[in-house]
């Protein structure tokens, strides 16, 4: 089975999940708010030669939806991240999904975005199209403030004669929720 073909079947779930929350939404705006959050991540490459461990970071702008025991975040943003190794690999990318919490003190979650990226190495660039899904796990202090851990997949898809570049991350996170 294909990068691209594997990755689309782990996709489509979350996304369309996401996608049939958005819409029951209509009324939940009394508790909702702008949310501003900022991720630090470890990344490592998945069976990437040449492409060791480094770090990174993401942006996220969003406007979180309180519904009882669920939260909804529809988001855009960016990120950056470095790799070690021969290959001296950077990604940077914009993305768009959303995150989906459970609960409410200690919050279980998934999230999934779509974008477009640029992924330099030593000799090769090439842009295309992105992807990145996990899992997190939030601790609300007061009303406003988000802070957990995350784990997931994050990468490139194939494009033309490019493989595809796979990473996984595993970070801290917070957010604000005004």
């Amino acid at each position: 089975m294909s990068r691209y073909h594997s990755l689309a079947v782990r996709l489509v779930p979350a996304l369309l999940v996401s996608a049939l929350m958005l819409l029951a939404t209509e009324k939940a705006h009394a508790k909702s708010g702008t949310s501003i959050g900022v991720d630090l991540d470890y990344t490592n490459g998945i069976e990437e030669p040449q492409v060791g461990a480094g770090t990174g970071f993401n942006g996220r702008l969003g406007y979180k939806l309180d519904l009882l025991v669920l939260q909804i975040t529809p988001e855009i943003g960016g990120g950056y991240h470095t790799f070690s190794g021969d290959a001296a690999a950077k990604l940077s990318q914009g993305i768009i999904g959303g995150r989906v919490s459970f609960l409410k003190v200690l919050q279980p979650g998934v999230y999934a975005h779509l974008g477009y990226g640029h992924l330099s190495t030593v000799g090769s660039s090439h842009s295309g199209a992105t992807a990145d899904a996990g899992v997190t796990l939030d601790l609300t202090i007061l009303p406003l403030i988000d802070l957990g851990v995350h784990a997931g997949y994050n990468g490139m898809l194939k494009k033309g004669d490019h493989p595809a570049f796979d990473s996984y991350v595993l970070g801290v996170h917070g957010a604000l929720t005004f």
